[in-house]
């Protein structure tokens, strides 16, 4: 993709400035720069969507945190710092910075603070292997969080998420945007190689042992082992 980047801002430069005694010819260049810089910010949209949840400033209260079974006996457990020390939001009222992580979660940032502002769970974590999503909360999960960056209508799934994508050769084709998808456990949005060799993996996820929506980096040879395979939305596939 790089390489096809800069060949096509190498030709548009050499059109630009036709040789003296030379007729210019007419080019389809300009056509394929406006397709590339629409795919740019396409994929910067993506990030930045993303990064408004890793960001996300708000306050909760006791209302919106709750550990038992709700009235159909559902288990539910919220992100909070009872649950997660280390990581959960604050109960006391102030700053959290984060959208909870919530399993089955849709939410869009209006949708969040709209339903923490009514009392609702902050986030819902999957509670002793037996996960049921609850209208109570609002948050995102994983594939939540990739379908509201994909500006998706609807919620995709680890599983669905493929239908909608092509898998890609190599890791080392990643743009922003992309996604690491491993089937019915997790998926996460790439961002960008932290080093030359491209190695280490920058991107965006939403998950239970952190609570809420962050930033993570892995070795790429973790990743593969693991699984986790490179997908690209096919709205960037031509």
């Amino acid at each position: 993709m790089l390489l096809r980047l800069l060949g096509l801002l190498m030709l548009a430069s050499c059109a630009g400035a036709p040789q003296q005694g030379i007729e210019p010819q007419p080019t389809t260049i300009p056509a394929a720069e406006a397709a590339v810089e629409a795919e740019l910010q396409a994929r910067q949209r993506i990030v930045q969507i993303a990064e408004e949840y890793v960001n996300h400033q708000w306050s909760g209260s006791e209302k919106n945190a709750f550990h038992g079974a709700d009235e159909w006996r559902n288990q539910i457990d919220t992100p909070d710092q009872m649950r997660l020390p280390d990581h959960g939001w604050s109960l006391s009222g102030g700053k959290n910075v984060g959208v909870p992580y919530q399993w089955g979660g849709f939410s869009s940032l209006d949708e969040f603070n709209q339903g923490i502002a009514a009392g609702l769970f902050g986030g819902h974590l999957p509670t002793r292997g037996l996960s049921v999503y609850t209208r109570e909360a609002v948050g995102v999960d994983c594939s939540g969080l990739v379908s509201r960056c994909w500006e998706l209508s609807s919620k995709r799934s680890t599983r669905s998420l493929p239908s909608i994508c092509m898998q890609l050769r190599s890791y080392d084709q990643l743009l922003a945007g992309d996604i690491l998808n491993l089937l019915d456990r997790h998926t996460m949005l790439f961002v960008e190689f932290e080093n030359g060799d491209k190695s280490l993996l920058k991107v965006i996820e939403a998950t239970a042992a952190k609570g809420k929506v962050h930033y993570s980096s892995y070795r790429r040879e973790v990743l593969i082992e693991k699984g986790y395979l490179p997908l690209r939305s096919k709205r960037f596939s031509r």
